[in-house]
């Protein structure tokens, strides 16, 4: 089985970074999923931002988490004329089949996740991604049916095994590994442990070893690339398989 297709930031080849507009362009893409990045304005209102900072993405030179909210929705994306989302906005924007991916960036921002999906009925389209370990017991505590992610850029071979560990610990039931760390060792281990895989950003080159380690869900700036290679993949194993002696 294939895995999920995440656009990444939702589309930013296609679309602004982490925009309704990619939101909307994801899923003529080919993806499955789009990942977001939640942060929190000066007033604690949930907004849908990669950077600590506004200048990025809309010119205002300005920490977000000393913005108040007010202010934030008066900002419009470079490029567009669209206004930095909530993740009210954000949900709201998913058609029937899109999932979301949450990278949660910021304390505080997991309560608004957790109170939003729920109060959508979105348990089973929304992953958390949480890289703080408080946060990874607070969404499995008060929103046990959303599949949440601990994650942690361990590269070298022990550091692997002890993330997996700590995952488990946690009581998470995913991880979101970096690119580099995704090899089917890891992925299996992963997966005799309970956790499903997910990538950090993919580099747009999908080596064999990458498309064949049984990861379950890769995050690409290019989902349409990324579909006609597991597409690809597939039919050159269902191929295999029809060659084979007695099959």
């Amino acid at each position: 089985m294939a895995p999920l297709i995440i656009a990444h930031r939702t589309c930013p080849k296609d679309a602004p970074e982490n925009s309704i507009q990619g939101i909307q362009t994801a899923p003529r893409l080919g993806a499955d999923a789009v990942e977001v990045d939640l942060r929190l304005s000066l007033d604690q209102k949930p907004f849908i931002l990669h950077d600590w900072s506004l200048h990025r993405t809309t010119g205002f030179c300005l920490p977000i988490e000393a913005t108040p909210s007010a202010y934030v929705r008066k900002l419009r994306l470079r490029g567009s004329n669209e206004p930095v989302p909530t993740l009210q906005a954000a949900m709201d924007a998913l058609d029937s089949s899109l999932m979301l991916a949450v990278d949660v960036k910021t304390p505080w921002s997991i309560w608004h996740l957790a109170r939003e999906v729920k109060k959508r009925g979105l348990e089973a389209r929304t992953l958390a991604w949480c890289q703080s370990e408080l946060d990874v017991r607070y969404m499995r505590r008060f929103a046990p049916e959303v599949e949440t992610a601990y994650l942690r850029s361990d590269t070298d071979p022990a550091g692997k095994l002890a993330y997996l560990a700590k995952a488990v610990r946690l009581g998470a039931n995913a991880i979101s590994a970096e690119w580099r760390a995704i090899d089917p060792s890891f992925v299996n281990t992963a997966h005799e442990l309970g956790l499903k895989v997910y990538s950090w950003h993919a580099e747009r080159e999908l080596t064999p070893a990458k498309l064949e380690s049984g990861l379950d869900g890769l995050v690409t700036d290019y989902p349409v690339e990324a579909r006609k290679a597991f597409e690809k993949l597939e039919q050159g194993t269902g191929n295999k398989e029809r060659d084979e002696p007695g099959s």
